[in-house]
């Protein structure tokens, strides 16, 4: 059997992917997405939304205080990634899922099920 995978989405209304940058979502949500299924773990509330990023030194700093409020996962979720921002995850060894405008998050989840396991 498959390890589970651990996948943030970035969300502003905890329906649909986050529309825009991943680091301005209001909130993220993370799951356990195995072949069996998919679990919902938690909720977090971006504490660092809003913050300055007109400096790219800024930007990495926003991503590096991320990860660490994530801890360890496989993969982030989001219509669109910041410059450098899938680069950024890759480099660390996370999976920058870009999903298209709209989509729900059960939708974006499937795919992601999809992606690591397989069609059912």
């Amino acid at each position: 059997m498959a390890r589970p995978r651990f996948v943030v989405v970035a969300t502003d209304d905890g329906v649909k992917v986050k529309l825009g940058h991943f680091g301005d979502a209001k909130q993220y949500i993370f799951y356990e997405v195995t072949e069996q299924g998919i679990r919902e773990v938690k909720r977090l509330e971006n504490p660092f939304k809003g913050e300055e990023e007109e400096h790219m030194h800024g930007v990495l700093r926003k991503r590096l205080k991320l990860l660490e409020l994530f801890g360890s996962i496989d993969a982030v979720v989001s219509t669109f990634f910041g410059p450098g921002g899938e680069d950024f995850f890759k480099e660390r060894g996370i999976d920058a899922i870009k999903v298209k405008p709209w989509t729900t998050i059960e939708d974006a989840l499937k795919q992601v099920q999809e992606m690591y396991f397989g069609k059912a």
